[in-house]
């Protein structure tokens, strides 16, 4: 094999010229045609004594095209290796010129993945959040759990129900005149407006008094877990047994606190701080990441392949649904994500930072626990895609790198409030992830 070495402007470009001596294509050839000659079974013609020119002439263009992509591929393979080369695409083929019996000759582009500098972790300063508990915010959480919790009592005087109410009630259903599953039930209860029953069900309960009762008419929602109601009309007879109405104000004390599940208020305050250091701990961790990756990306200074970014930033686009966003602002991003991971990766690498099967598995985990009560099929959903596996692995990675960078960096301790850890660059997002709940309750 010929390499000639082209040069290009940008240093992570590779193109070679390369040129393959037929004796070497026509070897590769003759043993596919012998090999084939053996299998194939042609009508006319006794198993593996079919004349070498009707195979030829029969799968010729299939076999030229196998041959040439293993031996292009082989060849390519032995060169970057020997070269030691790390290419960090799939590199572009042209074949100049072949014919039967002649050199095969071609020409290749790839680029190269950069050499990342070293780098001492420990000139990087982040600053470490401590948390400082006020009393303040022990009330705040306080308050929030007691207008958010729901105690019902017995009508103070006589009414009809209203949304908001707890009702006890007895129905019975059918589709069709007949029975199904789960239509018929005894004491159940319901709070209006809880969308705890299909569209509509609740809507009907509205404005009955107790010892009343309706038929009530609903449509089973087209994706109802039970497929065989699914989309069907149905009636239901009820009679409401009881009507309670919610205690506005409640009291902060240790009845909130055993009907929350503590055994009285100072456990429950002590709870409570407990999950704020947990909450304050994880944010502070977020922030100092976000941090040592800001002064990292500005800190290292490499080219970039810039056929990562293309391919970065046609991943970005065509995730992304909103089509004004500014092309400029997801090449950007696209060039941020790229360098980044080049990081991760040489950083992984210098300090032999590997995922182990304990990593994975706790990567699985961390996202089967996004969707309550489906975790099992989840895990089993991601051991059944090993594509997806390795995705959670570069997850796995990242992670184990970034908490590797965080324990290296030199740190500035400062105490502060939940309130004033938020006023942090860093952690904007979740500002306002939280002041949108906040504004949805």
């Amino acid at each position: 094999m010929k390499i000639k070495e082209i040069k290009n402007k940008d240093k992570l470009t590779v193109e070679w010229d390369v040129t393959i001596p037929s004796d070497k294509v026509n070897v590769e050839l003759k043993k596919k045609y012998s090999d084939l000659q053996v299998k194939v079974n042609l009508p006319g013609f006794r198993p593996g004594k079919v004349p070498l020119e009707i195979v030829k002439k029969r799968f010729g263009q299939k076999v030229m095209s196998e041959v040439l992509d293993k031996i292009i591929n082989d060849s390519l393979t032995s060169a970057v290796k020997e070269k030691k080369l790390k290419p960090s695409v799939q590199p572009k083929i042209e074949i100049k010129s072949f014919e039967e019996g002649k050199d095969l000759s071609f020409n290749v582009v790839f680029q190269i993945m950069p050499e990342i500098p070293d780098f001492d972790l420990k000139l990087i300063t982040v600053e470490k959040s401590k948390l400082n508990i006020t009393k303040k915010d022990i009330d705040n959480s306080l308050s929030q759990i007691a207008e958010k919790h729901e105690r019902f009592i017995p009508l103070s005087k006589k009414r009809t129900s209203k949304l908001g109410d707890l009702i006890l009630f007895d129905y019975e259903g059918k589709i069709d005149n007949k029975p199904f599953e789960g239509s018929k039930g005894n004491d159940e209860t319901v709070v209006l407006g809880s969308n705890k029953y299909i569209p509509g069900y609740e809507d009907q309960m509205v404005d009955l008094k107790i010892a009343d009762k309706k038929k009530i008419n609903v449509v089973f929602p087209v994706d109802y877990r039970l497929k065989k109601i699914a989309g069907k009309k149905a009636t239901f007879d009820l009679k409401i047994k009881d009507i309670q109405e919610r205690v506005k104000n409640i009291p902060i004390d240790d009845k909130l606190a055993e009907e929350v599940g503590e055994k009285n208020l100072v456990q429950l305050k002590e709870k409570i701080e407990e999950r704020m250091k947990k909450d304050f701990d994880n944010l502070s961790m977020l922030k100092m990441r976000r941090e040592a990756t800001e002064k990292m990306l500005k800190k290292f200074s490499f080219n970039i392949p810039s056929k990562m970014i293309d391919a970065e930033y046609d991943y970005l686009k065509n995730q992304n649904s909103d089509k004004e966003t500014n092309e400029t602002e997801i090449k950007k991003l696209a060039n941020r994500r790229v360098k980044l991971g080049l990081i991760i990766n040489s950083i992984s690498e210098k300090n032999n930072i590997k995922v182990e099967e304990s990593d994975l598995t706790q990567a699985v985990v961390a996202e089967a626990t996004r969707y309550p009560g489906q975790e099992k099929q989840v895990v089993e959903f991601y051991k059944s895609n090993p594509n997806l596996m390795n995705n959670l692995r570069g997850v796995a990675l990242e992670e184990k790198v970034m908490k590797f960078v965080v324990n290296s960096c030199n740190k500035k301790e400062n105490t502060c409030t939940i309130d004033e850890l938020f006023k942090s660059d860093f952690l904007q997002n979740e500002k306002k992830i939280i002041s949108d709940k906040k504004k949805e309750t």
